[in-house]
């Protein structure tokens, strides 16, 4: 998982190519961002081609207020730059299997 910034970000997006991103959300305390990191951690090992980006909210407050985040930890998928998909549960791997791999699949046509 690659730790971003805000413009890191800002940079993704004018850079076009990579057509799928995947974001997790979170502050350093939260001891469910802990748990829902390592449950993505075991996502990504298994998907190699599509990485996650970590965004630490505490310090890119701006970020957090203008893609409107309710609570963390927070996962959004943008497409073309676009806000395809969000979560905000992280109940198992296989839920997440199930929202990520599905979505990152069926985009990646």
């Amino acid at each position: 998982m690659i730790e971003v910034t805000e413009k890191m970000i800002d940079w993704h997006f004018l850079n076009k190519k990579q057509s799928i991103r995947i974001y997790f959300c979170y502050t350093p305390l939260c001891g469910t961002c802990k748990l829902a990191k390592k449950m993505l951690e075991h996502w990504s090992t298994n998907h190699s081609d599509t990485s996650i980006h970590a965004v630490n909210i505490n310090v890119n407050r701006n970020l957090a207020m203008k893609w409107k985040i309710k609570s963390v930890p927070y996962v959004v998928v943008f497409v073309n730059g676009m806000k395809a998909h969000e979560f905000y549960k992280f109940q198992s791997i296989e839920n997440i299997e199930r929202q990520l791999s599905a979505f990152v699949c069926q985009n990646k046509k």
